[in-house]
């Protein structure tokens, strides 16, 4: 299943891309440090109120419309134990930034990191042969991408925090960020269940976005 959203949120069952129409990370839908203003309390009733949103749900439409919502709101959720993403990213940035020379933006708006990544194509130098370290412990990489010029993986806490290989912004979630999802989906599975049993339906399937698969163990 694939929506769009600002850009685009492929793939909902393991959701690894989140790109906005920009072409920057769509930070709607992946988790970077800071403290939300929610108490524990208000965030399981919101949890809850989605999970009978979606169980009750029976329209396509609208149950994509709440999928994009529980997303949304995990990305919350795991705010306060996520890697600080939007700052590797900002850093990586002024990275490309200092090694192409500041090239001059050839639009409107400020220029994203994959405009620096193709400025610095064809200078010569091969990015793809070095490591550069962004304070706070991440490293950004620069593969070259089989369709020419240069992707960004960016590596922090062991996992790749933030890549772009040629289809879109992705992440890997970190050992504190799986176990704080698990949370999340334990509340929200057990309130769709209840409210699917209180109306006697029996769950033939979980939707896509809950299935316990193994593309779900690292990547969003």
């Amino acid at each position: 299943m694939g929506v769009s959203v600002s850009g685009s949120v492929s793939g909902i069952k393991d959701v690894t891309i989140a790109t906005s129409r920009k072409g920057e990370p769509n930070w709607s839908y992946i988790p970077s440090a800071g403290k939300s203003n929610k108490s524990k309390a208000e965030f399981t009733s919101e949890i809850k109120e989605l999970a009978k949103k979606a169980a009750l749900s029976t329209n396509k439409t609208e149950s994509e419309y709440i999928s994009r919502q529980v997303l949304q709101l995990r990305t919350e959720y795991l705010s306060d134990v996520a890697p600080d993403r939007k700052m590797l990213y900002q850093q990586a940035k002024n990275a490309m930034k200092n090694q192409n020379n500041n090239p001059k933006c050839r639009g409107i708006g400020e220029l994203t990191l994959l405009d620096f990544l193709e400025a610095a194509d064809g200078r010569g130098s091969s990015l793809a042969e070095k490591r550069f370290a962004l304070a706070g412990g991440g490293t950004l990489t620069c593969p070259i991408l089989t369709t020419g010029g240069y992707g960004a993986v960016i590596e922090c806490q062991g996992v790749k925090a933030l890549s772009n290989t040629g289809n879109g912004w992705s992440y890997e979630m970190t050992p504190a960020e799986l176990a704080k999802k698990d949370e999340f989906y334990s509340i929200y599975w057990t309130e769709y269940r209840s409210v699917k049993n209180s109306v006697g339906e029996e769950i033939s399937e979980l939707p896509d976005y809950l299935e316990e698969k193994p593309s779900f163990d690292r990547k969003a």
